[in-house]
């Protein structure tokens, strides 16, 4: 099946590198139809704990990376949404604030860059940690030490640090550093409770 990524978004509205970029990722994952979560894969399946879409509940976006997705997420665990710059980013799953950054204006696809993505991490009760990436400039709504619960707002999108257009990436670690040891999780979609897959939309309810 031929891929046609202006199906899914404006193409216009991106700037020509991020657009080349966005036709690229979507076409190295065309066949991308399973995610491999086979037993010889390495990977044991989360099952204690079923996550929100990270976005406000009637709202849908486009998962344009998956995990072990063979564009940047080769052997990672992380999911990249397509958002707009401003979007409302919500949390996944009730926890503590431990750590934001949102004085940063500067994105690309270079090394400089990967220091640059503004975020927010929050510890859950059980120790993981929910990693919210590349927002906007000032756009974090909540301060470390704050407790937040399931679906609260807590950030705007955007697309400072590592990136070459507009979204949110966003992963489960067991530690606190943002790729490493990353868990693969199941999350609460209209058609049930389920890993997600690339180039689909999926609504938050």
């Amino acid at each position: 099946m031929q891929i046609k990524p202006v199906k899914f978004v404006q193409m216009k509205c991106l700037p020509l590198i991020g657009a080349l970029a966005f036709h690229f990722i979507c076409s190295a994952q065309k066949n991308e139809t399973d995610i491999p979560f086979r037993k010889d894969d390495g990977l044991k399946e989360d099952n204690s704990f079923i996550y929100s879409l990270p976005y406000r509940k009637g709202e849908s976006h486009l998962l344009v990376q998956a995990y072990q997705s063979r564009f940047s997420h080769k052997n990672e665990f992380a999911l990249d949404f397509r958002m707009h710059k401003g979007s409302k980013v919500c949390a996944a799953r009730s926890g503590v604030v431990v750590e934001v950054k949102e004085d940063s204006r500067r994105g690309g696809l270079k090394a400089k860059f990967l220091s640059e993505g503004n975020h927010v991490i929050i510890r859950h009760d059980d120790g993981t940690y929910g990693n919210y990436w590349h927002l906007r400039h000032n756009g974090v709504l909540v301060q470390v030490g704050d407790s937040v619960v399931q679906g609260q707002l807590i950030a705007l999108s955007g697309n400072t640090g590592y990136t070459a257009f507009p979204h949110l990436h966003f992963e489960v670690t067991t530690e606190f550093t943002a790729g490493r040891n990353q868990i693969p999780t199941r999350f609460h979609t209209r058609k049930g409770d389920r890993y997600l897959k690339p180039l689909h939309w999926y609504r938050a309810f």
